[in-house]
């Protein structure tokens, strides 16, 4: 029983590491400086 708790701890424990590592990668790809919606509306393409 103990076996089956340790192991799911490590898989919550994993699925937590990985959650935050995409997300660390994510806000890497957007240090762009960021428009607001509305300076987009206003950009005459």
């Amino acid at each position: 029983m103990s076996l089956i708790k340790l192991g799911i701890i490590v898989e919550i424990f994993l699925f937590v590491r990985v959650f935050l590592w995409v997300r660390k990668l994510n806000s890497k790809q957007r240090r762009q400086p960021s428009l607001s919606e509305k300076t987009i509306k206003n950009l005459k393409f």
